[in-house]
């Protein structure tokens, strides 16, 4: 982070290191990911694009479900959602915020909405040959069959998922046997197209991207739904902002 002036560059970064914390799990390595998180979300209105505040609003929505705050997780990782819907035509990142909407429906009880969103985000991540997004939304319906007690279900999507891993594992074996691979790695460079303010801000401006994607209108993306602001999002805030929570 220190190796650039950018600020979108470096919240990135903070965005990924409270991501890693929040991985770890424990009390204080989820306040480390706090105090990388929070400053970047309330700054997030003077970034220059949405792909930014797609990023901090996933790790903040994970963030507040580790802390078991977990309507309001749903208000940030629903906005996200939208957010990537409308501007990035992201469809790997809906798939995962489908999937963690799914996870925060099964841990509020709202078994019928967490059916159907995790259902939408498997048929999206099938349509992708997204294979490890696949798992992680098998996981999180065999929680569900086994809250519902839908024993016959849970076997099922349990041998449907073992048969997914193995197939990844495949995959991973075949690609480090390939004679081609470490040329690959140590050949390609990957160029990555800058996007000068203008052509944010054009994006940002013109018309919000359509995708036809079925994802259910329980997560707040009807089509009338008028797009909710970080700025919204912040007035939420206010009450609670002497109380150190997001």
């Amino acid at each position: 982070m220190q190796l650039t002036e950018s600020k979108s560059v470096q919240a990135v970064c903070q965005v990924y290191a409270a991501v890693s914390y929040i991985c770890i799990g424990d009390a204080e390595s989820s306040s480390r990911a706090l105090d990388l998180i929070g400053p970047v979300y309330q700054a997030m209105d003077s970034f220059t694009g949405v792909r930014e505040k797609t990023s901090v609003l996933f790790a903040y929505g994970l963030l507040l479900m580790k802390q078991q705050n977990l309507h309001e997780a749903r208000i940030r990782l629903a906005t996200g959602l939208q957010l990537t819907h409308n501007y990035l035509g992201n469809l790997q990142l809906v798939s995962q915020y489908l999937t963690v909407l799914g996870s925060l429906a099964i841990a509020l009880h709202d078994n019928g909405q967490a059916r159907e969103i995790l259902r939408s985000a498997l048929t999206l991540a099938k349509k992708l040959n997204d294979i490890p997004t696949q798992i992680w939304v098998l996981s999180a319906l065999s929680a569900l069959y086994q809250e519902l007690g839908e024993r016959g279900n849970q076997l099922e999507n349990d041998d449907y998922q073992r048969k997914k891993t193995d197939d990844l594992h495949k995959r991973l074996a075949d690609a480090h046997a390939c004679i081609h691979h470490l040329e690959l790695i140590d050949k390609t460079r990957v160029e990555v197209q800058q996007l000068h303010e203008r052509d944010i801000k054009r994006d940002i401006g013109g018309s919000a991207m359509r995708v036809n994607l079925d994802i259910p209108e329980s997560v707040g993306l009807a089509a009338s739904t008028p797009l909710l602001s970080s700025s919204r999002l912040v007035d939420l805030d206010s009450v609670r902002r002497g109380k150190r929570k997001i």
